[in-house]
C-alpha cells in the first residue's frame, strides 16, 4: 500500500460575524482549473437591483475546484470571442434578471463556449422570488456538465448538526438543512439532548426523500427516521436493549444499516424498512461499526478493531468473505464511498492528528487530503468531486470541503455553533 500527502490546506476561521449564518471561505486554490468569465447580470427594474445571481453561480463553480471564475469589471451583454480570446478565456456566461411583479421575475442566462463560437445553452424562465438559489444552483449545474460532461452537485442539500450553549452552558442539539451552499439553514429538530449521525435516504424526488439519525431524547440511543418535505411524524426503529449508532442507508432507500450491542457485543445489523426484520452482517467478539454500502449495494465497508488495531474492512455480502482493506497507519475509521465505488473517504490518524483521507481501492494507495487536528466524518459529494466533513478550528467545530480533482478548500463555518457530521445528498427532483 502506497501513501501520499496531495495537498496541505491551511484554514483560517472567520470570527468577525455575531450572526449565526454559516459562511463560505475559499481557501485554496488550483492552477489546474478551467477559466470561465460570468458577468453580472443586466438587472431591470427597481425590485432587480439585489437580485443578481451571477454571484452564487460564481461561489458554486469556484467551490468545485475545477474552474477558474473571471468577474469583469463591467455587465457583458453581448458575446465577443476575440476580446475573450485575448483573455485566456474558454468560456461566458452572461445574463439578465427582469422585474415583471412583486415577485416575479423574468431570468435569461446563457452560456457561450469562445473557442468552438457556439452557444452552449439559453435558459429563460419565469422565476419566483422564493425560487432565485434553486435555479442559480441548477444554472450552476448545467454550466458544469455543458464544459465538463459531468454531473455537477449545486442543487443538493446538506444535512448536519449544530450544538450551542446557553449562558448557563446548556447544550441544544439542532438537525439542520440546507442548500449545498449551507444558504436556507433551516433548524427543523431542537432538543435538548444528544442527536447524532443524520444521513440522507437516496430516492431523488423531495417527497421520497427521508433522514435517518441517532437520537438520546429517551435517555438511550435510537434511530429514527424523519420525513422533511411531507408531513409525517418520526418513524422510531424498534429498540432491544445496548446500545445503537452509525446509521447508513442501502442504495434502494429500502434498508439501513447499524452499529447494535443486541446481546452484549457491538456488531453490524441490517434493517428492513418493508418487513421490520433485522439481519446481523458481522460476528466477531471484537467492536465492528461505522458501517456503510457499497454503491452497487453488494458490499459493506466497516471499522473494526478484530486485527487489534482500528482499521477499515470490507465484507462482500454474497460470499461473505471479510478483507481487512488499511494497512497504513494504527488508525483508519468512519469510510464511506465514492459514487463510482472506486474509493473510500476515511479519517485516518497521523501521529497525534486525525486527517481526512482518500483510498483507491483498486491501486491500494491511501492520499491524506487535509491537514487538521481533528478532522472527521467524511462524505462525498453525488458526483464524487468533493469530500465534505468536519473539523475543529481554534476549539469549534465547523464544517469543511475538498474538491477532489481541484485541491481547493473552503470552510461552511457557525460562529456560535459548533457543526458536526455533515451528510450530502444526492440530486433532487420534485
Amino acid at each position: 500500500m502506497k501513501i501520499r500527502i496531495i495537498t496541505a490546506l491551511i484554514f483560517a476561521l472567520i470570527a468577525n460575524s455575531s450572526n449565526a449564518a454559516l459562511e463560505v471561505t475559499i481557501t485554496k486554490k488550483d492552477e489546474n482549473t478551467f477559466p470561465i468569465a460570468v458577468s453580472k447580470f443586466k438587472l431591470i427594474g427597481k425590485d432587480a437591483q439585489n437580485k443578481d445571481i451571477s454571484k452564487i453561480i460564481r461561489d458554486d463553480l469556484n467551490r468545485s475546484g475545477r474552474f477558474d471564475v473571471f468577474i469583469p469589471d463591467a455587465i457583458i451583454e453581448k458575446y465577443q470571442t476575440d476580446f475573450w480570446k485575448t483573455k485566456g478565456i474558454e468560456a461566458l456566461v452572461i445574463g439578465s434578471i427582469e422585474q415583471k411583479s412583486s415577485k416575479i421575475y423574468q431570468l435569461s442566462v446563457s452560456l457561450y463556449d469562445i473557442y468552438s463560437n457556439a452557444e452552449l445553452f439559453t435558459h429563460s424562465a419565469s422565476v419566483d422570488i422564493s425560487g432565485f438559489r434553486k435555479i442559480s444552483h441548477q444554472i450552476s449545474d448545467d454550466i458544469y456538465e455543458a464544459l465538463l460532461g459531468e454531473n455537477g452537485s449545486f442543487n443538493t442539500l446538506l444535512t448536519y448538526i449544530t450544538v450551542t450553549k446557553n449562558a448557563k452552558g446548556e447544550k441544544t442539539y439542532q438537525l439542520n438543512i440546507s442548500d449545498s451552499d449551507a444558504k436556507n439553514a433551516e433548524s427543523r429538530i431542537q432538543q435538548k439532548s444528544p442527536m447524532l449521525s443524520p444521513v440522507w435516504s437516496p430516492e431523488r424526488r423531495y417527497k421520497d426523500k427521508k433522514i435517518a439519525f441517532v437520537s438520546f431524547k429517551n435517555a438511550r440511543s435510537e434511530v429514527y427516521i424523519w420525513y422533511p418535505f411531507v408531513s409525517k411524524k418520526l418513524q422510531k426503529l424498534p429498540h432491544f436493549g445496548g446500545i445503537v449508532s452509525s446509521p447508513s442507508w442501502h442504495p434502494s432507500g429500502k434498508k439501513l444499516l447499524m452499529t447494535m450491542s443486541y446481546k452484549g457485543n457491538k456488531d453490524i445489523y441490517s434493517y428492513n424498512l418493508t418487513n421490520n426484520r433485522f439481519t446481523r452482517l458481522t460476528r466477531h467478539p471484537s467492536i465492528d461499526t461505522e458501517a456503510n454500502y457499497s454503491p452497487d449495494g453488494n458490499s459493506i465497508v466497516f471499522t473494526s478493531n478484530r486485527s487489534g488495531q482500528t482499521q477499515i474492512h470490507i465484507k462482500n455480502l454474497t460470499t461473505g468473505a471479510i478483507k481487512r482493506i488499511t494497512k497504513i497507519g494504527k488508525y483508519n475509521a468512519k469510510a464511506s464511498y465514492s459514487p463510482d465505488g472506486k474509493h473510500l473517504a476515511l479519517v485516518h490518524r497521523t501521529d497525534d492528528d486525525y486527517r481526512i483521507a482518500m483510498f483507491d481501492l483498486k491501486n491500494q494507495e491511501l492520499n491524506i487530503m487535509s491537514n487538521g487536528i481533528l478532522d472527521e466524518s467524511p462524505h462525498f459529494s453525488p458526483n464524487g468531486d468533493m469530500l465534505i466533513y468536519s473539523s475543529n478550528q481554534r476549539g469549534k467545530g465547523v464544517l469543511s470541503v475538498i474538491s477532489v480533482r481541484g485541491n481547493r478548500a473552503h470552510q461552511l463555518s457557525s460562529q456560535n455553533a459548533e457543526v458536526r457530521e455533515p451528510n450530502w445528498s444526492i440530486k433532487l427532483k420534485r
